[in-house]
């Protein structure tokens, strides 16, 4: 059996690191997985294919958040030949299951119902606002076969179970235990390269720079942590899309402007994650409200034995238990965000407790397995439900 992911965007990003983690664990359960993205720049079609994931790099027209009255236009004009190309894709690629990442994005669906493929429909966060969910869920109801949530809490946001005829599914973003582990040697050696004491307290983020994302709250909270502890040190672990390449210069520019005792450490985007967390002593998540599902970094950071400081949005309760794995504090405000850092940097053994808590959450709930399991079932419940219809 065959599933083929659609994401609609080419930086590499949650969805595609879910088709790299799933793609042995998929196999081992009889399913081969395939990865459409736009032709646009990005760094997804490398970072796939160097691990052997198939990609389909093809034109994919996208709604955009935005009130340019021509991107909507842009979006209509595109969205029969969207679909059509993606027909031809999942014909091509002989795809049983579609895969949509994304509430508002629809051509997937379309393309399927051509093709004879069964829909899965995931909704992966929060950010669209209600007017759009209002407009767009109606299209899941019509189209999907089953609906994937990142989260509980995105169920009710996007109005209910009892609104979906399909079979419905939570699942968690797969999180590699066996890569991603405590690691004294990648905490030696990551501090190494950067010049960091080996004593000296890291706070570390690794993340996309994207504005839902907060990062600038970040380094607001970074200022206050420095007020307190001059020897701690902060570290970004990501890159910008081409979309939001001047978010990222007015980071830099605020971190410049800081002036903080050790310079903010803007590491790139990496495709050895595992050897960063470990440098940290507190991973922290600054998303804004309307943002996550349930952010993985969460729980790679986990994984990796880390405690988390990670704002209380969307479905972030449901990974990061709150004084046990790590501390759940107001979003966008820096203050509140500082004085949970403080408090994890003032106190090693509730650092200790909450990292091993941690990596036992992340190997029992996260492990790519574990996730796996969730994906073939949705896509089981799927085919049936497809056939049923079908056959009405």
């Amino acid at each position: 059996m065959k599933v083929l992911c659609v994401v609609h965007y080419a930086n590499f990003g949650g969805p595609h690191n879910e088709a790299l983690r799933l793609r042995e664990p998929l196999r081992r359960q009889g399913w081969e997985i395939e990865v459409a993205i736009p032709d646009e720049p990005g760094s997804a079609a490398e970072r796939l294919g160097a691990e052997g994931v198939p990609v389909h790099v093809l034109p994919l027209s996208r709604l955009r958040a935005s009130p340019d009255p021509r991107l909507l236009g842009r979006f209509l004009r595109d969205f029969r030949p969207t679909v059509r190309g993606l027909e031809a894709t999942i014909e091509a690629a002989g795809a049983d299951v579609v895969q949509i990442g994304g509430l508002v994005n629809p051509h997937a669906a379309f393309a399927a119902r051509r093709a004879g493929a069964a829909v899965v429909w995931q909704i992966v966060d929060s950010r669209a606002p209600a007017t759009l969910r209002r407009l767009a869920m109606p299209f899941v109801r019509r189209l999907a076969d089953a609906v994937m949530f990142d989260g509980e809490a995105l169920i009710e946001l996007h109005g209910g179970r009892d609104s979906l005829a399909a079979p419905v599914f939570v699942y968690f973003p797969p999180v590699s235990t066996a890569r991603l582990v405590p690691s004294t040697e990648h905490r030696k050696e990551v501090r190494e390269e950067l010049g960091i004491p080996a004593d000296a307290p890291v706070v570390g983020m690794v993340s996309s720079f994207n504005p839902m994302k907060g990062v600038e709250h970040f380094l607001d909270a970074a200022a206050l942590v420095a007020e307190a502890r001059p020897d701690a040190w902060f570290v970004l672990v990501g890159g910008a899309p081409e979309s939001h390449r001047s978010y990222e210069e007015r980071l830099r520019r605020r971190a410049a402007e800081l002036a903080l005792p050790n310079p903010v450490v803007f590491a790139g985007e990496r495709t050895d994650v595992e050897r960063w967390y470990p440098a940290f002593d507190v991973d922290l998540i600054t998303s804004l409200p309307r943002s996550e599902g349930t952010t993985t970094t969460a729980m790679e950071a986990q994984a990796c034995g880390i405690p988390v400081v990670a704002t209380q949005v969307a479905a972030v309760a449901e990974v990061v238990a709150d004084g046990v794995t790590g501390l759940l504090v107001p979003p966008e405000e820096p203050r509140a965000i500082a004085d949970a850092v403080l408090e994890l940097l003032g106190d090693d053994t509730l650092r200790r407790q909450m990292g091993a808590a941690g990596r036992k959450a992340a190997v029992e709930r996260f492990d790519s397995e574990r996730a796996a399991d969730v994906y073939v079932r949705a896509y089981e419940a799927a085919l049936s439900h497809a056939g049923r219809r079908r056959a009405t």
